[in-house]
């Protein structure tokens, strides 16, 4: 099956009889969202707790019967089950997913979720080639994405948007989507009661600071200074900033890192492996970083922000803590001293 066009995707993550999906792409927090809808889908308003099962690449790389031996089984109460299996790093899945496209399972849906990956990556060609199952892509979003978040945001909170406004906001997000609603979300409640979003709104309280800031508080991890990071963290929590805008920020700041890393390692030049698109003020740290994070240690750090991510979901309540922890080990990883070699 060929990759989903976006035209389709909503109607393909609200069909039941999917049973393969792989959904992957730059834009963590639309790959969450996109995850959401399709479990929804799949369990319905089941209650069970034992219905959606997240596992890791590195579970199903150890023993890759195990993603089998879960979407074969036969739900003890009946009903549906998903799973969400998570890629990252160099962790060898494909041996563990064929044999679920050579036989889908009947009562179990399998969604994967990934980064972003190149065509060429194992993962995206065996979903993409195999006449059973679907690749989503999810990439920053385009002005008309962004009016419809606007849209469905202000609507629920039962506010107007001006047109300035909203052309001053679409300026500001679109980089992730998760964050993205955040944003405009925290912009409905500042103002709620007034009956429509304006300008000043928007420039009292959606702005290119807060974006600084979480990268700042990442950079601060990356480099291995917890006392920095807590200072940073406590104060984008302070302000409104959601817990996982920060896991987010840092997931993708390590698979840039990881990409980067690579060519490092093949020889190419630490500043020119980070790319163009990176601004020219962070390039100095950035490419500190890529010398001080050897690619295991970058795939651990993947690993932890996993975790992180999915104990945040689970444990929304605490989730502000649930992320500074997870953050605080990725600082303590960068705080060692690096090998030779």
């Amino acid at each position: 099956m060929v990759e989903v066009k976006s035209t389709d995707i909503d109607r393909l993550l609200a069909r039941p009889d999917v049973r393969l999906l792989l959904i992957h792409g730059n834009d963590t927090g639309l790959v969450a969202e996109r995850v959401a809808a399709f479990v929804r889908t799949v369990l319905g308003d089941s209650t069970d707790p034992l219905g959606l099962i997240r596992l890791d690449a590195s579970e199903v790389s150890a023993d890759p019967a195990r993603l089998a031996d879960e979407a074969y089984a036969i739900p003890m109460f009946g009903g549906r089950r998903c799973i969400e299996l998570r890629v990252s790093g160099n962790w060898q899945v494909v041996p563990a997913i064929a044999p679920l496209l050579a036989r889908p399972p009947v009562d179990c849906a399998l969604v994967v979720t990934a980064g972003d990956l190149r065509k060429t990556a194992p993962v995206r060609k065996l979903f993409e080639q195999a006449p059973n199952a679907y690749a989503i892509a999810c990439y920053a979003d385009d002005a008309r994405a962004l009016d419809r978040v606007i849209d469905e945001e202000a609507g629920r909170a039962g506010l107007t948007v001006a047109p300035d406004a909203r052309a001053a906001l679409k300026q500001l997000i679109g980089s992730d989507r998760m964050a993205s609603r955040g944003e405009v979300a925290k912009l409905c409640l500042y103002a709620e009661g007034s009956g429509a979003i304006t300008l000043e709104d928007v420039r009292a309280v959606v702005g290119d600071a807060s974006a600084y800031a979480v990268d700042e508080a990442v950079d601060a991890a990356a480099a291995g200074d917890a006392p920095g990071f807590e200072r940073l963290y406590r104060r984008l929590t302070a302000a409104g900033t959601a817990a996982f805008t920060v896991a987010g920020a840092a997931q993708r700041h390590f698979d840039m890192l990881h990409r980067a890393r690579a060519l490092v390692e093949r020889g190419t030049d630490p500043e020119a492996a980070l790319g163009p698109g990176v601004f020219w003020k962070r390039k100095a740290a950035l490419a500190a970083q890529l010398r001080r994070w050897p690619l295991p240690r970058i795939e651990r750090a993947l690993l932890i922000l996993d975790r992180t991510i999915i104990d945040s979901r689970l444990k929304a309540a605490i989730a502000d803590e649930v992320v500074g922890q997870g953050m605080l080990m990725i600082a303590a990883i960068a705080a060692r001293p690096s090998r030779p070699g």
